[in-house]
């Protein structure tokens, strides 16, 4: 007959994974947005981009150098993206996305993709009407990071959880047959 010790060994495993799950996200949560290069706009930002698919978010509520803003109509607003030698990259659409990270909450507005590395310009302004002042935040596969993030820590609680589920049964199994008589 198999030892009631199993039982709490069983649960030493799912409360390990449980804390391994935390010590995996918490580190990695606290910086996943600093990946995003932040401007207030109306204004410039100069951002040095790699090849590959960016989006830009309207962060509705953002600290930026100590100050918190908040704007929820950024109507009129006009995004532009330059090259290096000034000329207007193509904008688009973006899949509707939001995230509420340290602070920072954000929806995707548009995505824009980049052949070329090097250091291209952000530009927002109003149009025909003064809007409030927004926070604009550039990224590339944020939301990709995000889903990862929360992928690998439910595939740590779950495999913990899963296993140390396993070993109870298994030992109530043994222990009932046991008691039975059953081998």
């Amino acid at each position: 007959m198999p030892s009631r010790r199993w039982y709490l060994a069983a649960l030493i495993l799912v409360l390990a994974g449980l804390c391994g799950a935390a010590l995996f996200l918490w580190p990695r949560l606290q910086t996943l947005d600093a990946t995003l290069t932040r401007m207030v706009a109306p204004g410039e930002k100069k951002m040095t981009l790699q090849r590959g698919s960016y989006t830009v978010y309207h962060e509705y509520r953002s600290v930026v150098d100590g100050r918190y803003y908040e704007s929820n109509d950024i109507s009129g607003l006009r995004v532009a993206v330059r090259t290096p030698a000034g000329e207007l990259v193509a904008l688009r659409g973006a899949v509707n996305t939001t995230y509420n990270i340290s602070g920072h909450s954000g929806v995707s507005l548009l995505d824009f993709d980049i052949d070329v590395p090097g250091t291209y310009t952000l530009a927002a302004a109003y149009g025909d009407r003064p809007g409030p002042e927004a926070v604009l935040a550039v990224g590339q596969g944020f939301v990709g990071r995000i889903f990862a993030l929360i992928l690998g820590t439910l595939a740590i609680a779950v495999a913990s959880a899963g296993t140390g589920i396993a070993i109870a049964s298994i030992t109530y199994v043994k222990r009932r047959r046991a008691a039975e008589g059953k081998p």
